[in-house]
């Protein structure tokens, strides 16, 4: 399973997933580059740009769906989802979530709802059915929710919340937040259940969230300042081992 994770704009973009095997690899990688409205499409095989697919204006968070068939992305300026089928590589519907900029952007593992972090006085997370790709439920969180991310059991979510330094955790069943956890201030924090990695990011507030088990630098040549980069498919999911979050501050 594959919850991506976000940074500040950086000149290599980290790619972060679970693998089934040693062996197992993705086909691409989904990058979005915030200086131009862009998504750049990586074939991990030969780490070439094999795609650029426009999408809403300035694009943060990505995210993929367990199968590989779609891409979801959080554009902070005009408060849209991008919806990309990655057959073809195009944006087959635009999803708005409201005032808010979405930031982070996570698939539950059967693909059927999409969870958005929308920051910026919003402090809501909007829920997206992908069947429809309509917006069934918007959740009050946390100050200035930046980054998400689901359980492997598709049963609850966590949302890093930047501005009151906590993490919201939202039960999918219902949709409501079930418990709020405080998780202080350092010089850089991320959610993870593994391990955590937020590269060249220096806020002393929680930022961001992933699952990561390896990470890889892609070193191609993308588009203006790429942020956040997802591979599609994701490999198959690993079972946690631990029964907590952990978090690096």
């Amino acid at each position: 399973m594959k919850l991506p994770i976000c940074g500040l704009p950086a000149i290599a973009a980290f790619v972060s997933y679970f693998l089934a095997s040693p062996h197992t690899l993705a086909q691409n990688a989904y990058i979005t580059n915030y200086g131009d409205d862009t998504v750049s499409v990586i074939a991990t095989t030969t780490n070439t740009v094999t795609a650029t697919v426009p999408v809403g204006a300035f694009p943060f968070g990505v995210a993929v769906t367990r199968d590989g068939s779609t891409v979801y992305v959080g554009n902070l300026g005009d408060h849209t989802v991008s919806v990309i089928a990655t057959a073809t590589n195009t944006v087959t519907a635009t999803v708005p979530v409201g005032e808010g900029r979405p930031y982070g952007v996570a698939v539950t593992p059967d693909g059927s709802t999409v969870y958005v972090a929308n920051s910026s006085g919003a402090n809501t997370v909007s829920v997206i059915a992908t069947a429809t790709n309509t917006v069934t439920a918007t959740i009050l969180v946390g100050i200035t929710p930046l980054g998400v991310a689901v359980t492997p059991d598709g049963r609850t979510v966590y949302v890093a919340n930047s501005g009151d330094r906590t993490v919201s955790v939202i039960a999918t069943a219902t949709n409501t937040v079930t418990a709020t956890i405080s998780v202080g201030a350092s010089r850089r924090s991320s959610l993870t259940s593994r391990s955590c990695n937020v590269p060249n990011t220096r806020s002393t507030r929680p930022f961001a969230c992933g699952l990561l088990a390896q990470r890889m630098s892609m070193f191609s040549s993308v588009s203006a300042r790429p942020n956040c980069v997802t591979p599609s498919p994701p490999a198959a999911s690993l079972a946690f081992t631990r029964k907590m979050l952990c978090l690096s501050l």
